[in-house]
């Protein structure tokens, strides 16, 4: 899902598109952005590489967005409205009513492996962007993602049975971030630009790692598959 109009707005940086040719050119630079950003990494990637890719004027980048920062900021806030959306999408799929906690937690890891795998690119700029002690506009925001899955998580696990700990929630978010910062090395240190992390075996122990922090019964650990 892409960000609003309304939020878009708000971001520092980010300038007003009032016509609709203008909020088009602007979606233009956000995708030309990313795709940038993932072929040649933040400092590789310059404001005419971007407006090259969406085909408008250097320019017309700069009556949309002050510079390429704040062009980074708001992919981040399309990239946690995206995650939001899905998170919940993914609990509320009616399946999970009767499905095995072991059921869940798998295709969840399998879920989030191949999700950081799809974007790589973004993944290593962020990443770029951190290693260099430059301050990342929104990092706040995107820790929404990981302990609004948290708790979507806990919730489910305390209505099948499998949990009854009080530092429950907590536990969640913590085994979830856990996960992500696996992932993350493996991308970061891959020499592959788009490098395969959902293989079978990825998987397999990524949820054994989770099922295992979480304390969970280990009978029900889901088997290979």
């Amino acid at each position: 899902m892409a960000a609003s109009l309304s939020e878009l707005e708000t971001i520092d940086g980010v300038i007003p598109a009032r016509q609709v040719r203008s909020r088009e050119a602007q979606q233009r630079l956000l995708q030309a952005g990313e795709a940038v950003f993932a072929r040649m990494g933040y400092d590789g990637a310059h404001v005419s590489d971007i407006a090259a890719a969406a085909n408008v004027s250097i320019g017309s980048f700069y009556r949309r967005f002050r510079d390429k920062d704040a062009l980074f900021h708001a992919l981040q806030i399309e990239f946690v409205n995206r995650a939001l959306i899905n998170i919940d999408r993914f609990f509320d799929m009616p399946k999970w009513r009767s499905a095995s906690a072991g059921e869940l937690v798998y295709t969840l890891v399998g879920n989030t492996t191949r999700a950081i795998e799809r974007r790589a690119g973004f993944f290593r700029a962020l990443f770029q962007r951190s290693l260099a002690g430059m301050p990342i506009a929104g990092v706040e925001t995107l820790r929404q993602t990981d302990e609004h899955a948290g708790r979507r998580l806990a919730g489910f696990l305390r209505s099948v049975g499998a949990s009854d700990r009080p530092d429950l929630d907590e536990a969640c978010v913590f085994a979830i971030k856990s996960i992500e910062a696996v992932l993350i090395q493996r991308l970061i240190l891959s020499q592959r630009e788009r490098p395969k992390l959902s293989t079978p075996e990825t998987i397999e122990s990524l949820t054994a790692l989770l099922w295992g922090y979480l304390r969970l019964d280990p009978q029900s650990l889901p088997q290979s598959r």
